[in-house]
């Protein structure tokens, strides 16, 4: 069923697995064939260092590659959602990499977040589609220049549009 497709699996903080997804590397017309669970997960909270800040970005392969890079399968995150709560109440700085298109969900994120006594920065994505497109060495220095997100910086966005 799942041939010709990559498998990433997500296994909660006890180790069990929770989740997979699968990726197509063919040609074939459903990119991805994920199983029907729910996405309210933790990825691969297993591998969470909740006592370091935490990258979130939108999918599994933005997260190869970087430690404490959480995908939220998406890019949405509701104040119901495990990941949201956890982060919450451990108050762990949060960087936040979306795609470019999603921009004013992150602004969304960071405003639940911060009514929570979150700290969320933002990661600039584009000219990138998005964070797997980055190399290494770019992505590390956009998280070290990353910028504490404001009121003012989502006026400013919504004046640009």
């Amino acid at each position: 069923e799942y041939e010709g497709r990559v498998i990433i699996p997500s296994f909660n903080a006890k180790g069990q697995l929770t989740y997979f997804i699968a990726r197509s590397y063919t040609d074939d017309w459903m990119k991805y064939k994920n199983p029907k669970a729910s996405k309210d997960i933790i990825f691969n909270d297993l591998n969470i260092d909740w006592d370091d800040d935490i990258i979130i970005v939108e999918g599994a392969f933005d997260a190869i590659g970087s430690s404490n890079c959480i995908p939220i399968l998406g890019s949405s995150l509701r104040e119901t959602h495990k990941l949201f709560q956890k982060i919450c109440r451990n108050k762990t700085e949060v960087y936040l990499a979306l795609d470019q298109d999603a921009k004013s969900k992150e602004f969304f994120i960071s405003k639940k977040l911060k009514e929570y006594g979150v700290s969320c920065k933002s990661i600039q994505v584009a000219p990138y589609n998005d964070v797997s497109e980055m190399p290494n060495e770019v992505f590390l220095e956009r998280k070290l220049n990353a910028e504490f997100i404001t009121d003012l910086d989502y006026l400013k966005y919504k004046l640009d549009f």
